[in-house]
């Protein structure tokens, strides 16, 4: 293929199947240097697939990828990690009986010839990526131990020893608090200053636009679009994702509602900080409808979750359930019993 200077990676018509399912269906994709590219579709779409037939994890049926212009066979991980090509999943591969230096350098340990394992070295790495990520971990600290959302951020450790040159990041934020998210976004942001390539599959459409160059979209296995972050908004990767515009394509008309089942007035919280994380939010459910709750990070959608379920007791306002006051000292219990769950 001839060569551009602005593109590392070039995948050519890709074909994945298993049996009974063709998981991806010719797609070209492409990969950018030192730009994040982001890759969405719905869940089946293939992308989570083809980032393992890039990182060598899966081979595909058919296709061509290249590297730099050069056509490139990635047999499996190992090869892939020698051209330069990370990976972090979207499931944690962590050993949980190690330590944290222990599972970064988990099989590429450091040591001099046929001496053993240089420990004191891989803990001072381990501490400088900790530094990196904002993290106060000890090297020496049981992976075990760690909450969720660390233990993501050491698998984020693992791929920025192996100092990738494509990083491919699967729902990297899937377990990340916001804070954790912003320290996440200016690695990144650092590392394409850097030169490398990211690659990076999310369905949170705000962290698409908020980190993105280039946006790929698949649907149903196939290349369904592809352009520049600036140059598109949410409403265009939605209608390219569904192939139509999702209002008339769900809505169905002259559907009807029953009685208003939840009714939350003027809710508000605030934080131990100080700070107003609900601010006077008041909305309605009724029997059958379905209310859809969106906002950008940080804007406090979990927080008022937490309200309405009354695991957050120091809220103001007013939540009625089936018309029954539930007030702030309500308990979570008391609102299962009248109906209501959450799923986090």
């Amino acid at each position: 293929m001839n060569h551009r200077p602005d593109i590392v990676m070039r995948a050519e018509d890709i074909s994945m199947r298993f049996p009974g399912t063709l998981a991806l269906d010719s797609v070209n994709y492409t990969v950018y240097r030192g730009k994040v590219n982001v890759i969405i579709g719905e869940n089946g779409a293939g992308k989570s697939t083809l980032m393992k037939i890039l990182a060598g994890v899966q081979q595909q049926t058919s296709g061509q990828i290249y590297l730099n212009g050069q056509k490139v066979s990635i047999a499996n991980t190992r090869e892939a990690a020698a051209l330069g090509i990370g990976m972090v999943h979207q499931e944690l591969n962590l050993s949980e009986n190690l330590n944290v230096a222990e599972n970064i350098f988990l099989g590429r340990e450091i040591q001099h010839g046929l001496k053993p394992i240089n420990q004191a070295a891989q803990e001072r790495v381990t501490e400088q990526l900790m530094v990196r990520l904002d993290q106060v971990i000890s090297p020496q600290e049981k992976v075990s131990n760690l909450k969720v959302g660390q233990q993501q951020l050491i698998e984020i450790a693992k791929a920025l020893a192996e100092q990738a040159d494509i990083l491919i990041l699967d729902e990297p934020t899937s377990a990340l608090s916001k804070t954790e998210v912003d320290v996440l976004f200016r690695v990144i942001r650092e590392l394409t200053r850097q030169g490398v390539s990211i690659v990076y599959i999310s369905h949170r459409l705000e962290e698409l636009m908020a980190i993105g160059d280039y946006i790929t979209i698949l649907r149903d296995g196939r290349f369904q679009a592809e352009a520049a972050v600036k140059d598109i908004d949410v409403p265009w990767i939605v209608r390219e994702m569904l192939g139509s515009d999702p209002v008339s394509s769900f809505l169905r008309p002259g559907r009807t509602f029953g009685e208003p089942m939840m009714e939350v007035e003027d809710v508000t919280l605030i934080n131990e900080s100080g700070n107003t994380v609900v601010n006077h939010v008041s909305l309605h459910v009724r029997a059958g409808e379905i209310v859809g709750i969106y906002g950008l990070m940080g804007a406090g959608r979990t927080e008022l979750f937490e309200c309405l379920l009354g695991t957050q007791q120091n809220y103001l306002g007013t939540v009625r359930l089936n018309g029954t006051v539930m007030n702030a000292k309500t308990s979570t219990a008391e609102r299962i019993r009248f109906g209501m769950s959450l799923v986090p």
